[in-house]
């Protein structure tokens, strides 16, 4: 236990001494709490009951076994004993006492709501039988240590004599009461309320992350890598890039190095956010990897991370990529991927690989330079109170952080989002880089944020790839807006057409009316939902980006083509959607400006999606966008900058008027509350796995094999699962049923979580696959199941 105790103490003090972090008071008085945090964390497993337990853990044992609650009494009273010299204020004393006893009362568990969270009266009678049954003279042994380290006078005697007089309960509550009815509540800003959130979730994650290194790792942690902005110089050099050719490079480079430039001219250590707008096609991702080379720089981060979030994981695999190509195909201690379908292999060299429990931990804990990351993994760890998304919440310190197409962040969390990106860039020192063609306003530009492309607005009047042609003062219904894409596309026999809908049910509609239309020997029509496995998917969208048959293409697809998928056709025909998702449809036409003239994206307003539209977006999203373009009947590319920007605008008084119940339990620290915070909502959902090939029915055949193995318990089955998830999930359609529906509708039940359906042995024609992609059928024919086609 010592042993344990000590390591754990020094994993503390580490993370105390390489994190800068602010959080109002000395350097020194952080450490040494965290280190009597971490040094007594598991104080209590000393009691005779616990040590039984060990001995015999296969008998039965009652409560009194349980450690945590009497270690946290014990360190409440040595950090109350530390703290009475220290300077502080009363509040501050009582403050800090109290966040050491949660984080060690908590750390099995998730944190509670603070004003409950100090309430043992139900707790005192074990309590004080648990002080009782340790050994006096051993458990001093073991404080001394501490007391040596902090300079300090513990005695064991003393504290049970304290907590038997009942001073533990009678000092607690009526401090709890002073402090957070009297002053947090009513006196305390704001940002002072925030600060204290996040020196909770720093210490607790802290202490979570020390103890489980020591157990998970045994101090063979990785050697983490320091970068620099050398590895991009030579890349580009490299491939060229720095070289005249063509226009668009030219523009490219100019905004690449506008951003250094920028950043050399205007970083100051007090701004922590920055922006970087520019239009699709301008290189973006080596831009803004460029800035964040050049602020671990100029901000003196030696031992901080790049955290590159994306908020979708066809996005993440694209942009890893080059990343990887920058960094000459690097091990996982200078680049990391991580989301819930990345490789679980944590790669120290080509022969060096972490077995599955430490490469796991070191891949959720982001052991590594540069980690590309979800907006989930990253947004979900600043708002929360769950123990497993907060052992990586001391990695966030000293850090970069980019959020590539931030837009994509619903507006009614802009202003909880706000508040915690305020919280970490000043408390945990990261700086914030906001990239995207469309910048929201989250932070209030130029006053809270500072762009790094000098006179963006020009990088976007540079191009006139795009007109948003304007049909939405009427709405149509279907069959005619299917009509107005014929009757294009017989005029327009050349051009590639790109057809986006809002819903599964209008694509496949729309497809098989335009299927059944055009001759096929001309035209190749390809259908995309997800409705398809992604299997698949990625090879129709391989096939319609490289196969040149002579065939004019046609894509019908739902908004799942606006993000991460790089196509570029001659027309669009889009659905009404938010402004942000249009913009971003227009940048599938013409992308790369290679086609003879300007591409048109036609907008449409279709009767039959007009309610569940509101519903998918949010009707106030749609009336916004309404409002900004009924003045309009065409619209060029180059005034596109200033048309988001006024729907941003209107978007922002969304945003701050929307009921923001996690902001408030962020501030008033209601940490269970804050702890349901997600930032893609729940939603009733069935899974059908589909063996499209050979390679499916084997994934499947191992699926079973894992989940059907005695021999493995829950984890080690979770563990042999991971080895297979990513292509397991190739294979797989998750389908949203309403709530009201009891099942998916399908004749027979699922297996272990999953509808299987066997493509050689359907009872009912349930899929219609396409192994061959000579053509390109819909996804779903069963037309017994309704919600499948929604």
């Amino acid at each position: 236990m010592v042993n344990h105790l000590s390591e754990v103490a020094k994993n503390c003090l580490k993370i105390a001494n390489e994190n800068t972090t602010d959080f109002g008071f000395d350097r020194k008085i952080k450490a040494d709490l965290l280190f009597i945090c971490g040094f007594y964390h598991d104080s209590g497993k000393a009691t005779s009951y616990f040590q039984n337990y060990l001995k015999n853990p296969d008998k039965p044992h009652n409560s009194l076994k349980n450690h945590s609650l009497p270690s946290a009494v014990f360190v409440l009273y040595v950090a109350q004993k530390y703290l009475r010299e220290s300077g502080l204020t009363k509040d501050e004393k009582f403050l800090l006492s109290v966040i050491c006893f949660i984080v060690v009362r908590r750390h099995h568990g998730n944190l509670g709501n603070f004003n409950i969270e100090l309430g043992i009266d139900h707790f005192k009678e074990d309590l004080e039988k648990q002080f009782k049954s340790i050994d006096k003279e051993a458990i001093q042994e073991i404080i001394q240590i501490g007391n040596e380290k902090l300079e300090i006078s513990v005695d064991w005697s003393n504290f049970v004599n304290w907590f038997e007089d009942d001073e533990f309960s009678k000092e607690t509550r009526l401090e709890l009461i002073a402090f957070y009815n009297l002053n947090f509540q009513k006196k305390w800003e704001n940002p002072k309320k925030s600060k204290t959130y996040y020196l909770f979730l720093w210490m607790f994650g802290a202490l979570l992350f020390s103890d489980k290194s020591d157990v998970i790792l045994a101090g063979k942690f990785p050697e983490i890598q320091n970068l620099n902005l050398n590895y991009l110089t030579e890349f580009r050099e490299d491939k060229g890039f720095n070289k005249s050719s063509t226009a668009i490079n030219n523009l490219k480079n100019e905004a690449y190095f506008s951003v250094l430039k920028s950043l050399e001219n205007q970083f100051e250590t007090s701004k922590h956010f920055y922006s970087i707008t520019l239009p699709t096609g301008l290189g973006k991702t080596l831009t803004s990897l460029g800035a964040s080379l050049k602020l671990k720089e100029l901000a003196k981060l030696k031992e901080g991370k790049i955290i590159i979030a994306i908020p979708f994981t066809s996005i993440i695999d694209q942009n890893y990529e080059v990343y990887r190509e920058v960094f000459n195909d690097p091990d996982n201690s200078l680049l990391l991927k991580h989301h819930h379908l990345a490789e679980p292999k944590y790669k120290e060299s080509e022969d060096a690989v972490r077995d599955s429990q430490e490469s796991q931990y070191l891949i959720e804990t982001w052991q590594s330079s540069v980690v590309v990351t979800t907006f989930v993994q990253l947004l979900e760890c600043l708002i929360t109170n769950n123990k497993t998304k907060l052992l990586k919440f001391s990695a966030l310190s000293n850090s970069v952080i980019i959020l590539d197409e931030v837009q994509q962040i619903p507006h009614p969390i802009w202003e909880v989002i706000r508040q915690a990106f305020f919280s970490i860039a000043e408390h945990l020192n990261c700086y914030i880089i906001l990239m995207s063609a469309t910048q929201p306003l989250i932070f209030k530009p130029e006053e809270e944020i500072t762009e790094l492309v000098e006179n963006h607005q020009r990088y976007f009047s540079f191009f006139n790839r795009t007109r948003l042609v304007n049909k939405t003062k009427k709405s149509i219904p279907l069959d005619e807006f299917t009509e107005a894409i014929l009757e294009y596309c017989l005029d327009n026999p050349k051009k590639d057409v790109l057809i986006i809908l809002n819903t599964k049910k209008t694509t496949l509609e729309t497809y098989r009316n335009i299927y059944k239309s055009l001759d096929k020997e001309e035209n190749e029509i390809f259908y995309l939902t997800t409705l398809i496995t992604p299997f698949e998917r990625k090879k129709i969208i391989d096939k319609i980006k490289t196969e040149k048959n002579g065939k004019r293409k046609i894509i019908v697809s739902t908004q799942l083509v606006e993000a991460g998928v790089d196509i570029s056709v001659d027309t669009v025909f889009r659905a009404l959607a938010p402004l942000d998702s249009i913009i971003q449809a227009a940048g599938r036409a013409n992308r790369y400006d290679e086609k003879d003239g300007v591409s048109e994206v036609y907008l449409y307003k279709i009767e039959e999606l007009e309610k569940v539209t509101g519903f998918i977006y949010g009707a106030d999203l749609i009336k916004k966008t309404e409002n900004v373009l009924k003045n309009y009947d065409a619209i060029e590319e180059k005034e596109y900058l200033q048309l988001i920007q006024n729907y941003f605008e209107q978007v922002k008084d969304l945003s701050v008027y929307s009921e923001n119940k996690y902001l408030k339990s962020l501030l008033a620290l209601n940490f269970e509350e804050t702890g349901n915070f997600q930032l893609i909502e729940d939603t009733k959902v069935e899974s059908i796995f589909i063996g499209l090939n050979e390679n499916a029915k084997e994934v499947w055949r191992k699926f079973l094999e894992i989940k059907e193995d005695e021999k493995l318990d829950i984890f080690e089955k979770k563990k042999a699962f991971a080895s297979i998830k990513a292509e397991f999930y190739d294979y797989v359609l998750n389908i949203n049923i309403p709530y009201d529906a009891e099942d998916i509708g399908l004749p027979f039940e699922p297996t272990l979580g999953f509808y299987y359906v066997d493509l050689e042995s359907q009872t009912v024609p349930i899929y219609n696959c396409n192994t061959d992609f000579t053509s390109n059928r819909e996804g779903y024919v069963f037309e017994g199941i309704n919600t499948l086609i929604f």
